[in-house]
């Protein structure tokens, strides 16, 4: 298992870290607990992808050694499964492979459908960086979801809209973990961007105690964003009529606006 300089400077913030890297290594090189690699492949499948009802292709990456943020591993099942988009769920010490392997796809002219990122805690903020790589290969990203971002990069010009739900917590965000924080963009001229604190946010949802290692386990979290990916994948039978398969994403994006509840 090798480490990003950026990800291996977080690392050594967290006092039990040395313990875990060790006993991760001792257990097979793993730097995430809940799951192994992810199966991307499954993703550019064929035969699976038209088993799904709606275009595009989701990946949820989950947070800090995967522990805290299975609910990306349900949320990936719910889209894959229920919505009938095509999703996997990443771990967050992931990033580097998967954003070398979108890049891979696109160059083969696989990655035809929309394209959603989406992640929790670290996850968010390494989606970001994933996006930012797909940018120096003039790839588009039609949707970014982040759940509660702690230390999150500006978002950059190649990624369309810009989704934030999170809980502003006054007492402890002035620390940089265990937070959730609202993004921002380089351009918001170019992207969209809503930013939605759950704090001050009315919602249909109970949000008075939503801690961050359980905001994407929340029912009401995972709907709010499976109602956002929805937007911009639309039923297969309606993305045929406009997209021969093998082609380039052509989808045009709507004028930007930014929202915000902070």
């Amino acid at each position: 298992m090798t480490f990003s300089p950026d990800t291996l400077s977080r690392l050594m913030k967290f006092p039990a870290f040395i313990l875990i890297f060790g006993l991760a290594m001792l257990l097979g090189g793993c730097a995430d607990f809940t799951a192994g690699p992810a199966p991307l492949e499954r993703t550019v499948d064929p035969a699976l992808v038209q088993t799904h009802t709606r275009a595009g292709k989701v990946y949820c990456a989950r947070g800090y050694l995967g522990v805290f943020s299975i609910g990306m591993m349900q949320l990936a099942d719910r889209i894959d499964q229920k919505e009938g988009i095509v999703a996997v769920s990443t771990a967050d010490l992931e990033y580097g492979r998967l954003q070398d392997w979108l890049i891979e796809q696109h160059k083969a002219g696989k990655l035809d459908e929309p394209l959603v990122l989406l992640g929790h805690s670290y996850g968010a903020d390494d989606m970001i960086r994933v996006a930012a790589r797909l940018q120096k290969e003039n790839i588009n990203v039609d949707l970014l979801v982040l759940i509660d971002p702690v230390t999150p990069p500006k978002v950059p010009t190649n990624v369309k809209r810009v989704y934030d739900v999170y809980v502003s917590r006054p007492g402890t965000d002035i620390f940089p973990f265990w937070r959730g924080v609202p993004a921002s963009v380089e351009d918001p001229k170019i992207t969209q961007l809503e930013n939605l604190d759950l704090r001050k946010a009315k919602v249909d949802f109970p949000t008075d105690n939503i801690p961050h290692n359980y905001i994407d386990k929340n029912e009401g979290v995972q709907n709010l964003c499976i109602a956002e990916i929805r937007k911009v994948c639309p039923l297969r039978t309606v993305w045929m009529q406009t997209h021969s398969p093998g082609s380039a994403v052509t989808q045009q994006p709507t004028p930007p606006t930014s929202r915000s509840t902070q």
